[in-house]
C-alpha cells in the first residue's frame, strides 16, 4: 500500500500533468502567414485584406514540463513508487509545467486610404503555470528528519491559472520602405482566475534543548486569490460573464521591423503589457505569522486532564493567522518580449514589381534567429530559435527551425502556409521528433488557422 508521505509529491506532479508554451518559435516573423501580426504587430505583412474563418481563424495549443515527462512517471522499467522518487530527484526548485491554449473566434482587417492596415478581433485564452519545487516535494516524500538545518523557501510555492476573453484593435503601417511598425490595443475580460504568487517565508528543523527537534515557521506570508466561482450559481450566471464579466483590464502590444540593408532585417515585439482588475466572485485566503514548535511540555504527575494537542493547535492558530476576504485584486498578464534578425539568401524573379516595393521581399530564402523572454512567477522564462524560411511562390511558404528553451535544447519545429485562391491554410508544430513518442516528450505544440486573404 502506498505510504501517505508520497501523496503530496504525487498530487503535485499529476495535477500539473492534467493541465494542458508560449514561445511561438515557428509563428514569429513567418512571412506570408495571415496571423504573422499576432506575434509581431510590426512584422512585414503582404496582405491588404484579411477575414478569419469564424472559430477557425487561429487555434493554438501547447503543453510542456521543464522537469519530467509522462514516461518518467509511468515507465514500466520499474515500479510507480520508484518512478516517483526518481522523478523528484531530478527536479529543481524552479521546474514547472506551463500550459497555453488560444482560440480566435473571429478577426478582420483591411488597408485604409492612408495605406494603414487596421484590424480587430476576439479570442479566448487559457493560461496555466504551476511550479514543482524539488525541496518541497522531497520534504513531502521523506519528511524533515533527513534535512536538519536545511531551509525550505515558500517562494517556490507558486502557480496561476486563468481564462481570459480579449477584444483587440490594431494598426500596422510603413512610414518608409525600410520600416514596419504596429501597435495593438486590448481589452481583457477575466472570466476566471486563481493565483498564488509572491509567497514568502521559510521552514526548517534543528536540534532542540527540551526535545529532539525544534520546528520553525518564520515570516510566513502565503496567499491564494481567486475569481470566477460563486457557490450555488447557475449556468446562466457563467454564460452572462462572457458578455459582462465585471473583471476588466487594458493591454498593449507593440512591434517593429527595420531593414538594415537590402538583405537583412531586424525586428522586436512586446506583447501583453497589461493587467486585469478582478472584482467579481472573489475568494481570497491569506496566511501570515511565525511559529516555533518543540513538542508538548508534558506534566507529571497530572493533577487534571490536559489536552496537549489542543494547546498546540491553539498556539499555532494564534501565531499563524488565516484570514479570508473578498477584496478586489490585480493580476498581471504574462508579458512577452521577442527580438529577431533574418537575412535573405536566394533571389526570385520580379513577376510583379508592385509586390516588391520592399527590397527584402526579393529574396526567396531566409535564415534567421529569434530570442524570447517572458515574465512569469519565480523567474523569467527564456528561449532562442534558429530557422530557415523559404518562399516557394506567393502561394506557398515553409519554415523549419530548431529551438532551445526551458523544455528542450534541440526541438525541431516546422510551419507551412498554403494560399488556395483567397483561402489560406496555415499549420505549425513544434518538437516534431517528439510526436513519435509523446509520453517521452517534455513539450508539444500545434497551431492551425484558416483565413481569407487578398
Amino acid at each position: 500500500m502506498m505510504k501517505l508521505d508520497k501523496v503530496f509529491a504525487i498530487i503535485l506532479l499529476l495535477t500539473a500533468l492534467k493541465m494542458t508554451a508560449q514561445f511561438d518559435a515557428v509563428a514569429y516573423d513567418f512571412f506570408g502567414s495571415a496571423t504573422a501580426l499576432q506575434t509581431n504587430p510590426g512584422a512585414k505583412y503582404p496582405y491588404s485584406k484579411r477575414l478569419g474563418v469564424p472559430f477557425l481563424t487561429n487555434i493554438q495549443a501547447f503543453a510542456g514540463s521543464s522537469g519530467f515527462s509522462l514516461a518518467d512517471l509511468f515507465g514500466t522499467n520499474q515500479s510507480f513508487d520508484a518512478n516517483v522518487y526518481q522523478t523528484v530527484a531530478g527536479l529543481t526548485n524552479t521546474d514547472f509545467v506551463l500550459v497555453h491554449y488560444r482560440h480566435d473566434l473571429f478577426s478582420y482587417g483591411r488597408t485604409d486610404d492612408l495605406e494603414r492596415f487596421k484590424y480587430f478581433g476576439l479570442y479566448w485564452e487559457t493560461d496555466y503555470i504551476t511550479y514543482t519545487p524539488a525541496d518541497l516535494l522531497n520534504l513531502g516524500l521523506y519528511g524533515n528528519a533527513p534535512y536538519m538545518d536545511q531551509t525550505f523557501e515558500a517562494k517556490y510555492l507558486a502557480g496561476k491559472a486563468e481564462l481570459v476573453q480579449t477584444i483587440y484593435y490594431g494598426v500596422h503601417k510603413n512610414p518608409n520602405p525600410s520600416l514596419n511598425i504596429g501597435y495593438r490595443f486590448k481589452l481583457y475580460s477575466g472570466l476566471a482566475n486563481v493565483q498564488s504568487m509572491h509567497n514568502s517565508g521559510r521552514f526548517y528543523t534543528n536540534e532542540g534543548q527540551n526535545n529532539f527537534y525544534i520546528h520553525h515557521l518564520e515570516d510566513i506570508d502565503l496567499k491564494v486569490q481567486s475569481s470566477g466561482y460563486q457557490e450555488d450559481a447557475g449556468l446562466g450566471h457563467y454564460l452572462g460573464k462572457l458578455l459582462f464579466s465585471g473583471n476588466y483590464g487594458p493591454g498593449f502590444d507593440l512591434g517593429v521591423t527595420y531593414d538594415m540593408n537590402h538583405r537583412t532585417a531586424i525586428s522586436a515585439a512586446i506583447l501583453d503589457l497589461g493587467f486585469i482588475y478582478y472584482t467579481t466572485d472573489i475568494n481570497n485566503t491569506y496566511v501570515k505569522g511565525s511559529f516555533q514548535f518543540e513538542g508538548a511540555q508534558l506534566q507529571f504527575p497530572e493533577s487534571s486532564y490536559i489536552d496537549y494537542w489542543k494547546d498546540v493547535k491553539d498556539s499555532f492558530n494564534k501565531n499563524i493567522r488565516k484570514t479570508d476576504n473578498n477584496d478586489a485584486y490585480i493580476s498581471w498578464r504574462p508579458t512577452t518580449v521577442y527580438a529577431g534578425v533574418k537575412t535573405g539568401l536566394g533571389n526570385i524573379e520580379k513577376q510583379d514589381c508592385k509586390n516588391f516595393l520592399n527590397p527584402i521581399t526579393q529574396y526567396s530564402d531566409f535564415i534567421g534567429f529569434t530570442g524570447f523572454a517572458q515574465y512569469r512567477p519565480v523567474k523569467i522564462h527564456l528561449g532562442a530559435s534558429a530557422y530557415y524560411e523559404k518562399k516557394w511562390s506567393k502561394y506557398f511558404y515553409t519554415k523549419i527551425n530548431i529551438t532551445a528553451d526551458n523544455f528542450s535544447y534541440s526541438a525541431v519545429g516546422a510551419g507551412l502556409v498554403l494560399n488556395m485562391g483567397a483561402l489560406q491554410m496555415s499549420v505549425m508544430a513544434d518538437n516534431l521528433i517528439g510526436l513519435s513518442d509523446v509520453a517521452q516528450s517534455r513539450k508539444q505544440a500545434i497551431q492551425f488557422g484558416l483565413n481569407f486573404v487578398k
